[in-house]
Parts: structure tokens; C-alpha cells; sequence
């Protein structure tokens, strides 16, 4: 894994001056390592951007090895876990009372790799004229997303053997450079969010970790349904690891976390009343769908559940008399003493929903309303 300085760089001279120190392939492990020890410790008092720069950081301390040449191990310790080292450094956010965790530390790699990916789309679609994907603001956001990230299968980890004592550690492969199946849901999950809700101030706003979650959820749903309704099992999903991708770069990380240059922002093109109510109309009609095949999903396995129940409780006792024995049993609300009725009562909303959609649709005739002359008016009884 090849770490260039050229960005590291120019980090230091984009924005606000953060005293960051760059690393180049001239330095030992010795000296990067000190090097990256310095920038973790003063990107943990930043802000946000200044955590997806201690993304980078993390990233390229970890894969490269750097951090086993640290002085916090002892020339006699041949294991040293990148676990182990997190603690003994004892990095702490914005000065907070608790040590910076791996699993932490492991989160804000992720949010490094995936904000210079979504940097990455937004480029690729400004140059085909698209309006841009929302920035995720904070590691919750991605956290339904952790599943899909994607790692090299054909990362080797660096030689770290030195002249009296080898180092060894274990660690899966880096995240990949690039990460689509993320960018993908992450655009499907922000198209499914109701178009007058998508900004915010002005600004688009990125989907959340509850719509994220619930989004993620019903496609579930779906995705079973047509397992059941096919009759095979989905093949198995695709391995965490990408056949020819280069790993993740941790300069690149830390460009895409930089202060953008100082150029005039282009205001997103308004949009006529049409194209609007097109676009409310093409959400509704997207979203009438979904629910319409949730609920169709809801009553198949309802019915399924209910039936197989019955044949399971004939099967086990043999003979239907069981469920006159069911009937007689008072447990108030649970009581199915009239088992039968509502069963009809089912099938005849069934019958009526069947209609509903098989047949030509007549809308009710309003109620008319007329005076009634009190003094002519008659009642036949």
C-alpha cells in the first residue's frame, strides 16, 4: 500500500493552517510513525472535518505498519495489535474522559473511505450536469451501511522485520478505494425521502440513520417475498473483498476532508411548478407501490402462518375435534370461539378487495340534498 505526500501537502496549505506534518517514503517507519502520532493528537480536538483527516491518519498508521515502530512497545515484544497500541497511546476525543476504541477508531476509517467516495460521485455527476448527493455529517448516518464495505483481496501486509526483533501483526485488508454498492444505497435511501423533505436551510440533507434502517428494512421484506414466491434461495452475498481494486488511500481520504477552494458556489437550478408536482407525483406513485407490496406481503404471510398452524394442530392431535375443544376455552381476548366468523368476515373483505382491483372503478354518487316541505312531506311506514 502506497502512501503519496503530494496530498498530504497541500492539506497543510488549504484553509486554516492545522500544523499538520507530512510523511514521505524517504522517512523510516520510525519517523512516520512519530509523525502520524503528532497529527492523531491534534485532529482529535478538531471538528468534524478534522475527523475525517484522523480517518486518513488512522488509515495509513494502520495499514502501512507504522504504528509497531512505536516506543510504546518494548524491543522484546514480537505482537503488537493495532487493538493494543490504540490503548496504550491513549488518543481521546476533544479531550473526553474515554480512550479512543478500535471499534471507534475502525468507524471513523469508514467515514474517511465513504465521504471521499460520495466526493468522488458528486464530481463525476456535477460533470454530467446532476444535482449532487448529499455529504454525510456524522458516522451514525453510515452505520447501517458497515455490511457493505468492501476490502481488498490482494492486499500483503508490509515486511516489518527488523534487525533484532520481527514484528507481527494481524489485521484484515484495507477497504477498497472504492465502495459503489454504498454510494448506491446511499442514493436510493435519499430518493425514497419525500422530496420536500430532502433539504435543509437550504442545503440537502442527508439521509439519517433511522430512514437509513427503515428504508434498508422493507426492502428486506421484499427481497424474502420474492425468494418465496421463486422458490430458490438468493445466492449468497457478494464477498467483502473486491478482486483487483486498490486499497483505499489514505491522502485521498484526506483530500476529500479538506476545505474546498475558495470558489463561487453555483446555485442548484430552480425547478418550474410542473417539474415539481412531476416529481411530488413520481414520489407518490414510487411510494404507493411500496406500501401497496408491503401490505400484499403482510396478508400472504399472515395466511400462510395461520394455515400452516391449522394443518401442524390437525396433524399433531388427528382429528378436527381439537378445535371444537379450542372453541370452549374462556380466555377473553385470546378466545377463539368464533374462529369461524371472523374467518368468513376475512374472506369476504378479500372477495371485496378483489373486486376493487379486477373491476372498472365507479365512483360513489354524491349524496344529493334537497328542502323537505315539512307540511307536505309524508312517511310511508
Amino acid at each position: 500500500m502506497q502512501h503519496s505526500n503530494t496530498t498530504m501537502t497541500e492539506l497543510l496549505t488549504v484553509g486554516p493552517p492545522l500544523g499538520l506534518k507530512a510523511t514521505s517514503e524517504d522517512m523510516s517507519p520510525e519517523q512516520r510513525c512519530s509523525v502520524g502520532i503528532q497529527n492523531i493528537e491534534l485532529l482529535c480536538d478538531l471538528d468534524w472535518r478534522g475527523r475525517l483527516m484522523l480517518g486518513a491518519e488512522l488509515s495509513r498508521m494502520k495499514w502501512s505498519g507504522d504504528f509497531t515502530r512505536d516506543d510504546v512497545w518494548r524491543s522484546d515484544e514480537s505482537a503488537r495489535s493495532w487493538n493494543e497500541w490504540l490503548k496504550r497511546r491513549d488518543f481521546r476525543l476533544d479531550g473526553g474522559e474515554k480512550a479512543m476504541s478500535e471499534e471507534s477508531a475502525n468507524t471513523l476509517v469508514m467515514w474517511s473511505v465513504l465521504y471521499a467516495n460520495f466526493a468522488a460521485e458528486n464530481q463525476k455527476r456535477a460533470e454530467r450536469g446532476l444535482l449532487p448527493l448529499p455529504l454525510p455529517t456524522s458516522v451514525s448516518q453510515l452505520r447501517p451501511y458497515q455490511s457493505m464495505m468492501q476490502r481488498v483481496d490482494d492486499w500483503t501486509p508490509p515486511n516489518l522485520v527488523q534487525a533484532a526483533t520481527p514484528s507481527a501483526f494481524e489485521m484484515q485488508p484495507p477497504f477498497a478505494e472504492h465502495q459503489p454498492q454504498v454510494v448506491a444505497a446511499w442514493q436510493e435511501v435519499f430518493e425514497s425521502i419525500s422530496p420536500d423533505k430532502r433539504t435543509r436551510k437550504g442545503e440537502l440533507r442527508p439521509p439519517t440513520r433511522s430512514e437509513s434502517e427503515d428504508y434498508f428494512r422493507k426492502k428486506e421484506g421484499l427481497r424474502q417475498l420474492k425468494e418465496r414466491e421463486q422458490q430458490e434461495i438468493e445466492q449468497a452475498k457478494q464477498d467483502a473483498l473486491t478482486v483487483g481494486s486498490k486499497p483505499a488511500s489514505a491522502e485521498r481520504q484526506a483530500a476529500a476532508a479538506a476545505p474546498p477552494s475558495p470558489t463561487k458556489k453555483k446555485a442548484p437550478p430552480k425547478k418550474t411548478q410542473a417539474e415539481l408536482e412531476a416529481e411530488r407525483r413520481a414520489f407518490q406513485v414510487q411510494q404507493d407501490v411500496r406500501d401497496y407490496r408491503l401490505k400484499l406481503n403482510n396478508l400472504q404471510q399472515s395466511a400462510e402462518s395461520l394455515e400452516a398452524f391449522i394443518k401442524n394442530t390437525l396433524a399433531r392431535e388427528g382429528s378436527e375435534s381439537y378445535l371444537r375443544e379450542l372453541r370452549q376455552q374462556e380466555m377473553g381476548v385470546y378466545s377463539v370461539s368464533d374462529d369461524v366468523a371472523k374467518l368468513r368476515d376475512a374472506v369476504v373483505v378479500c372477495q371485496s378487495i378483489y373486486g376493487l382491483i379486477t373491476e372498472p372503478y365507479s365512483r360513489p354518487e354524491p349524496i344529493s340534498r334537497h328542502e323537505v316541505d315539512p307540511q307536505t312531506a309524508t312517511v310511508e311506514v
